[in-house]
């Protein structure tokens, strides 16, 4: 494994658990946040292992499954959360890769992003349809149907956090 992103949470004490492990200064380690805030949260719990990450994706509230977000999501704007994730880190003289993630539709929304500082973009509800992907034939044949009337934001997951799926 060359590299991990670790998804589905803050994971303040991640980088904390796998400090004894001889790959932990090579691999590349990513984090997801959603606001300026959480990479903060993060970095002051990181400081004393002298390890920061390797890129930063910055997941915003279009994004698919949970959401780094309340039931508020809607009030958020990805590309206003990234600025503000470029700032914090040229304030903080961090030369760390941002990644913008969740609602970048078309090939201009991924050079907005680019010409605005990110270092890439992530899009991946575009390719469950692919037959590279591993969903079963039915499932993708639902995203091929689904409107924007069809994806809704709840709380049934487990976590009991917001999350957008199709209905």
């Amino acid at each position: 494994i060359d590299g991990i992103t670790l998804s589905a949470g803050l994971h303040l004490g991640s980088f904390g658990l796998m400090e004894d492990h001889p790959r932990f200064r090579d691999a590349l380690l990513g984090i997801i946040v959603s606001s300026p805030r959480a990479l903060q949260l993060f970095l002051r719990k990181n400081a004393k292992l002298r390890r920061l990450p390797d890129y930063i994706i910055v997941e915003g509230p279009l994004a698919g499954g949970h959401l780094g977000f309340g039931m508020d999501w809607a009030q958020y704007d990805l590309r206003a959360i990234v600025a503000e994730v470029l700032q914090m880190l040229k304030t903080e003289a961090l030369d760390i890769p941002v990644i913008a993630a969740g609602g970048i539709f078309t090939g201009s929304d991924a050079a907005a992003f680019l010409e605005q500082g990110a270092a890439g973009v992530q899009v991946a509800t575009r390719f469950t349809v692919t037959r590279e992907c591993g969903l079963p034939y039915k499932v993708k044949q639902e995203y091929y149907k689904a409107s924007e009337e069809d994806i809704e934001v709840n709380t049934l997951s487990p976590t009991g956090y917001p999350m957008r799926m199709l209905k």
